[in-house]
């Protein structure tokens, strides 16, 4: 590998790097702090209860031919 390929390759991959880290930031910009509240948790608990009955439902009921 000459001098000039070993060159580019590390600029490439400097810029490769830096559209990542800008495309797909390590850490969200959420901007100001909030704690969750109880009504939060509660609300999030349902949310993700109520997604798994739905996936339950859909997989009993695609197991029966008939349907």
């Amino acid at each position: 590998m000459n001098e000039d390929s070993a060159s580019f390759l590390g600029v490439f991959r400097a810029h490769l790097a830096d559209w990542f880290e800008h495309a797909f930031p390590a850490e969200l910009d959420r901007g100001p702090e909030k704690a969750p509240t109880e009504d939060d948790d509660e609300a999030r608990r349902r949310s993700i209860h109520e997604v798994t009955l739905e996936q339950l439902g859909l997989t009993h009921w695609s197991c029966h031919s008939q349907f």
